[in-house]
């Protein structure tokens, strides 16, 4: 019988759902008319019914002999669903919790599309209290500039490498301020560590459909800064060796880093990045 079947998954044992079926056709009944049409023993019809009666399914009808009748299948059905809605909900925020702690620890979460990664970066400026690093492009800086100069005044570190000059004079800025850049780099990511607690990276032309990601992995905060700290050993290095200027096009650039990779006999077959594989 399918009914019993379903009982047993919630929670009755065979002859409880026996015992309830029987007397869920006919109540009330005695015990031996339970036992009977319910076809178990009658020395255990007894203690089946107390069990039943202490799940609520069962009600008891004192006298001589002692009668018994089913609990309405609409009254259990309702408290079983009730009980069930309320343990899934608190397994649900039990676990909910505890992938928000994992998650804030060790895992890569992606970022669907542009305007998400710019509402991430530009609440965790303001969320930030010690320490801001910010590797982007004028046209985002303008964006955020709200946001970075209230962090600023508030005290909060700010570090900036760009290739473009930035619309304001705050923060501790290296840039090589060349013209259009923005318009002749095809790809134009976004990094931002903020307290080295927290990273958001993406891609800042919207034309170029890449995901972007958002961690709190340590390694990759320390990876994201150092990438920084390169950018800005090699923007120093060229601009101390004449190789670069304030205000040159980006054309200029890439010939005098083509003659500054010769004249350190760079080697010429290096890794190659993502947009420049054949």
């Amino acid at each position: 019988m399918n009914e019993i079947k379903i009982l047993r998954e919630l929670g009755f044992s065979l002859n409880e759902a026996k015992c309830y079926i029987a007397l869920h056709k006919s109540s009330p009944m005695t015990g031996y008319e339970v036992a009977k049409k319910a076809k178990i023993t009658r020395t255990m019809v007894y203690d089946i019914l107390q069990r039943l009666e202490r799940k609520g399914s069962v009600n008891v009808i004192e006298g001589s002999p002692k009668l018994y009748s089913a609990v309405s299948y609409k009254k259990i059905i309702a408290e079983i669903r009730r009980d069930y809605a309320e343990k899934l909900d608190s397994l649900e925020s039990s676990l909910e919790e505890i992938v928000r702690d994992v998650d804030s620890d060790n895992y890569i979460l992606n970022i669907s599309n542009q305007a998400e990664m710019l509402g991430l970066i530009r609440n965790a400026i303001s969320e930030s209290r010690r320490e801001i690093y910010l590797s982007l492009w004028d046209t985002e800086a303008r964006m955020f500039e709200s946001e970075l100069r209230e962090a600023s005044d508030r005290g909060v570190k700010i570090y900036i490498f760009s290739f473009c000059e930035m619309p304001f004079d705050f923060g501790v800025q290296f840039t090589y301020k060349m013209r259009n850049a923005e318009r002749n780099f095809p790809r134009r990511r976004i990094i931002g560590v903020f307290d080295r607690e927290y990273m958001v990276m993406g891609e800042g032309n919207s034309s170029i459909n890449e995901i972007g990601l958002t961690t709190r992995n340590a390694m990759l905060m320390e990876m994201s800064i150092d990438q920084m700290l390169l950018d800005v050993i090699l923007l120093h290095t060229l601009r101390n060796a004449g190789y670069v200027v304030d205000g040159m096009d980006v054309e200029d650039y890439y010939e005098s880093i083509q003659r500054f990779f010769k004249s350190i006999r760079l080697p010429e077959d290096l890794p190659k990045r993502l947009d420049e594989r054949e």
